[in-house]
This record gives C-alpha cells, structure tokens and sequence, in this order.
C-alpha cells in the first residue's frame, strides 16, 4: 500500500497557525505516569495564551477529578486546558446512565479485574462489586494484578467466558509506560478474552465515542482539530476514523522501535513499518511534546 509519510516538525508551534484545537493525550506525550516531560507545561501555556482550545484525552482508568489532582501534583494545572476526559469518566457516564446506544444490559452487580487501587471506579452508578464470580453480572477490567501468572489470568478469563459475563474495558491500551517500565494494561486483558469468544465492550481511544465526546467540548469541527498522541493504534487510529489530523510522537510508547538507537532522530523505515502495521496515518511526526 502507497501512503504519504508524515512530516517531521520541531515542535507544536508549527502547527499552531492551523489549528484551533488540540486533543492531547498523556502518557508517554505530556508525562511519564511520574513527572511531566521537560517542554510540556511550556507547551501548554503558548496554546493557552494562543486562545487555543486544548482537550486532554487519556486512556486512563479513573475519574476526571483523580487524575486532574495527579497532574497538579506534576505542576499541570487546569488553568493550562479547557477539559480532561479519561476513559474511566467515559465508563462511569454510561455506567450511571440508561445503558442505551446498543450496549447490553448489564444488570447491577460487577467483578472487578485490576489492581485493588482502581477498584471503586464505578461508586455512585449504582452498580455494586462482588467478590464471588458466580453472583456477577459483567466484569470489569481496569488493568493487570500485579504478581499473577498467565495461567491464573487465563483461568479467570476462561470462567468468566463459561458465565457468558460481558467485560467492560476502562481502558483499551494493551501497554503503558510508567517511568522507564512498561506495564500492560486492561486493553490487553480484553484482546484475550475476545481470542477465547467473550464479548468485551470498550471506552476511550480508538474508539469513536472519546473522539464524539473530545470534538463536541472543543466545540469545533474536525478539520480545525489536531489529535497529537504516541500510539499508533490508539490516538492516531481514533483520529483517523474520526477525520481529525494526527501528530505521533515518537519519543512516546513505540520510542524503541522509532527512534535510532545512535542520534535518537527518526527511524523511517521501521516507522513506515509500523505505520502499515497498524492502518495508523499520522499526518505529522515530532520527537517529543513541546513548543
């Protein structure tokens, strides 16, 4: 397949004249999960003194308000973007809601699968944890448990798909990294349990109802909108389907395999790769996220 490589920019502020708004994603573009990348905040506040409409849209899977704290803590406060969605808020709206838009009927009663931290994401849906596989409705999977072996995973998996329990995903990525670990996440668990036949429903990035929810709080339409992400499968995947440009950063979570080892420019070729891949098209490339 013939596609267009995307063009490799210095930095945000070439794009600035172009775009009145900007769907920015977190992990691995704006922060490691520790500490904001040198140039982020910076980043931020020449959109924002720009009158740009900035979006931060994460694959995360926990409230607003949780990881609205979490960024003040790394000096990014709100002031420096118009609004947060996570994957988690996007879970607990329709959670709390009719259950409509051809989603199943869940019934009220969930198994959480994810670390215990994560657990009470879904308080104040009326929907309520159980302990027992057995007595659940659906399950929710929020991440991996630390210390548990494929095998046990698996045997879980396997027991939820002979109950025919539906899965909610709180978060579609199949990896993160956190400082200098890559973790897996629940996107990951969901992936497993659909290759056994169960049936996984998910919420954020690719899918179309984080873009929808991104593009209607911008208020604009897709063509002034610029999704700028560091997952190939995820931010620019969901741009894609959504009609909105892409930036990848490349210093993100592909940054071993699109950055040279030697000078850490580019790696074109395996970027072309990785591109047909994942039916991914960025539009533009940069290293990392700043002005």
């Amino acid at each position: 397949m013939v596609f267009d490589r995307p063009i490799l920019l210095t930095g945000i502020s070439e794009l600035s004249e172009a775009y009145d708004g900007f769907i920015i994603d977190l992990f691995g573009v704006v922060h490691n999960g520790q500490t904001a990348f040198a140039g982020a905040i910076d980043c931020l506040a020449h959109l924002n003194a720009r009158g740009k409409r900035v979006v931060l849209l994460s694959n995360s899977p926990r409230r607003n308000q949780e990881v609205s704290h979490q960024l003040v803590g790394m000096g990014i406060t709100d002031a420096l973007y118009d609004a947060l969605i996570t994957s988690g808020e996007l879970v607990f709206e329709a959670l709390s809601g009719s259950e409509s838009g051809g989603r199943p009927r869940l019934g009220s009663r969930f198994y959480h699968i994810g670390p215990d931290e994560l657990s009470k994401l879904l308080t104040g849906t009326g929907k309520c944890a159980v302990t027992a596989l057995e007595n659940a409705d659906f399950v929710l999977v929020t991440g991996t448990v630390e210390g548990e072996t494929l095998s046990e995973r698996d045997a879980l998996l396997n027991a939820c798909h002979d109950l025919r329990l539906p899965m909610i995903c709180a978060n579609p990525d199949l990896e993160v990294l956190i400082g200098d670990r890559r973790l897996e996440c629940a996107g990951a668990i969901a992936a497993r349990y659909e290759t056994i036949g169960g049936k996984a429903w998910y919420f954020g990035k690719p899918h179309q109802q984080a873009y929808a929810k991104a593009l209607s709080v911008l208020a604009l339409p897709p063509s002034s909108v610029v999704c700028i992400g560091d997952g190939l499968n995820t931010d620019v995947l969901g741009a894609n389907r959504s009609g909105i440009d892409a930036m990848l950063v490349a210093g993100g979570i592909h940054k071993s395999e699109l950055r040279s080892r030697q000078d850490g420019d580019i790696h074109w070729e395996q970027l072309d790769d990785s591109i047909y891949l994942h039916q991914a098209y960025p539009r533009f490339v940069t290293n990392c996220f700043s002005w």
